[in-house]
């Protein structure tokens, strides 16, 4: 069935295909269109597009060298894409491959660390030690907070509550792996400053099945078999071409 004639711009003509096609790319802000009206208002603008396409051909822009160049660049970097696409393209993932990759790397798959933990932060390490030792000696570690950190959370008396592994400088993230719960660290130094730290729990990395990290495992093998396929094929293209080094 051929497509109705929306309009003819100097010749050339505006198919209802071309609109339904527009409104495809525009995809979720397509929804006004998709009526006659709509349609309308997007024909004007293709009409519109056309007019530009036909004045950069009569004033010869498209012979410009710096279109011409243009031009090159964007085909140069298609084709690499299709090369691409076509030599990943029959690459496949089995159920036993994943499996075996997770058996050999169960280490991988874990749960991260979550604690949760009250902080005093200080500018030297000096001050932080003075700090620990007035906790040692019956200091509520709470009201030192307030009166002494530098850190926004002294106003809840440095609770920065729960938080996982991941999420705080990396410092800061080891002293609460090694800390016991209950104790007071000693001090930490980051980026920020001396840091006094609480922990008040820790929930240790627990190790995660394998229909959870399946997905996560697939997308591993197939980068590792993409990898091995372009470093396969430029050592054949390599071994196959002329290549004149002048660096």
């Amino acid at each position: 069935m051929e497509s109705k004639v929306m309009a003819i711009v100097n010749g050339v003509e505006i198919l209802e295909s071309d609109i339904d096609r527009f409104i495809e790319l525009m995809g979720d802000r397509a929804l006004p269109y998709k009526n006659p009206e709509g349609k309308k208002q997007l024909c004007e603008e293709l009409v519109k597009q056309e007019l530009i396409i036909q004045d950069c051909y009569n004033r010869k822009l498209n012979e410009s060298e710096a279109f011409v160049k243009e031009i090159n660049e964007i085909t140069r970097s298609i084709l690499a894409k299709h090369f691409l696409n076509e030599l990943f393209g029959d690459i496949k993932v089995s159920d036993e491959e994943i499996k075996k990759y997770y058996e050999e790397n169960k280490n991988l798959f874990k749960s991260r660390y979550t604690f949760k933990a009250k902080h005093i932060l200080v500018e030297s390490e000096e001050k932080a030690d003075e700090l620990k030792k007035l906790c040692e000696n019956g200091e509520e570690f709470e009201e030192l907070a307030k009166k002494y950190s530098m850190c926004p959370s002294k106003e809840v008396g440095g609770d920065l509550g729960e938080f996982s592994q991941g999420q705080m400088v990396l410092e800061f993230e080891n002293a609460c792996i090694d800390a016991r719960v209950g104790e007071i660290t000693k001090p930490v130094k980051t980026q920020f400053g001396y840091h006094l730290i609480m922990l008040e729990s820790k929930t240790e990395p627990e190790q995660l099945d394998l229909e959870t990290v399946k997905d996560e495992i697939r997308k591993n093998i197939v980068k590792a078999k993409e990898q091995i396929a372009y470093v396969k094929k430029m050592d054949a293209l390599m071994k196959d071409a002329k290549i004149e080094r002048k660096y």
